[in-house]
C-alpha cells in the first residue's frame, strides 16, 4: 500500500473550518464559547480556534472569514454544520419562520462555502467541502412536520451535487453527511417539548438506538482526508437504517 491506513485518515498539519492532528476552527453564533468547547480547547494544545460568526448576515461572516485567514494562514477543509429546524405543521409557519430557516441553513451555508473555496483556489489547494445534510431531503422523518426544513436540506443537497462537479477539476471535494436521528442539542430541545419524540428517535431507525454525535465523527474524518481523495458528490447517509425503513414506521404522534 502507497499510503497507510493511518495517513489515510489522518487530519493533521491541516485547517479545518467547522461553522456551529488537524487545526480546528469553530464558528458560532455566540460572543463566546460554551464551556464543552472551552474544556476541548484546553485539551487542544493550541490547535481549537473560537470565531463569534453569524452566518446569517454578509458583514459578520465576512469579517470572520478574513480573520481566520489572517491568523491561520490557509485552509484545507470545512464542514458547514449551522442549522436551526422548525417542527410545526405546513399551515403554521410563517414568513419569519422560513426566512430565518433559509437565511441559516441555506445562504449561510452557501457564502460560508463560497470564502472556503475561494481561498482554497486562490492557493491552488486540494481542499475538502463537507456540508451536513439531512435525512429529511431524501424522506420523511416520522413524528415530524418538517416542510420548510426538508426544503432547506433538500437545497444543500442540490447544492452539493452541483458544485462538487463545478470544482472537481480543481480537485476540491464537495460531499455531504445526511444524519438521521443524533440526539443532538437541537433534537433533544424539540423531544423535550414533545416526549413521545423520545421512542420514535429510538424504534424508528431498524438498529433500535438514536444515534450520537460519536457516530458522525467518522464520517466527517473520512470525507477531510486523503482516504476520500476519489470521492466527490457523494451523500454519506448515517442514520441508523432509516434510509431503507421509514415508511414502515408508523407514528401515533
Amino acid at each position: 500500500m502507497t499510503e497507510s491506513i493511518n495517513s489515510l485518515l489522518s487530519l493533521g498539519g491541516r485547517v479545518i473550518i467547522v461553522t456551529a492532528g488537524a487545526t480546528v476552527v469553530v464558528t458560532d453564533i455566540l460572543e463566546t464559547p460554551d464551556q464543552e468547547f472551552v474544556a476541548c480547547q484546553a485539551e487542544s494544545s493550541g490547535r481549537l480556534h473560537y470565531y463569534s460568526c453569524d452566518v446569517t448576515k454578509q458583514k459578520p461572516l465576512n469579517e470572520a472569514f478574513e480573520n481566520i485567514f489572517r491568523d491561520l494562514g490557509r485552509l484545507n477543509g470545512i464542514i458547514t454544520a449551522a442549522g436551526i429546524c422548525i417542527d410545526k405543521p405546513f399551515l403554521e409557519h410563517t414568513w419569519e419562520d422560513v426566512q430565518r430557516q433559509q437565511a441559516v441553513n441555506e445562504t449561510g451555508t452557501f457564502f460560508a462555502v463560497q470564502h472556503a473555496v475561494r481561498h482554497m483556489k486562490e492557493r491552488g489547494i486540494k481542499g475538502s467541502v463537507v456540508m451536513i445534510c439531512s435525512q429529511t431531503a431524501r424522506h420523511v422523518s416520522p413524528g415530524h412536520q418538517l416542510t420548510a426544513y426538508a426544503g432547506s436540506k433538500g437545497f444543500v443537497w442540490s447544492f452539493a451535487r452541483n458544485l462538487a462537479h463545478e470544482l472537481a477539476p480543481d480537485g476540491i471535494r464537495v460531499n455531504t453527511i445526511s444524519p438521521g436521528y443524533i440526539a443532538t442539542t437541537m433534537n433533544l430541545s424539540i423531544a423535550a417539548r414533545r416526549p413521545d419524540l423520545n421512542r420514535i428517535f429510538n424504534e424508528a431507525p431498524p438498529m433500535g438506538r438514536v444515534g450520537s454525535t460519536d457516530d458522525l465523527k467518522g464520517a466527517a474524518l473520512y470525507l477531510l482526508g486523503n482516504g476520500s481523495s476519489y470521492v466527490t458528490g457523494l451523500d454519506l447517509v448515517v442514520d441508523g437504517g432509516m434510509g431503507v425503513s421509514s415508511g414502515n414506521f408508523k407514528s401515533t404522534l
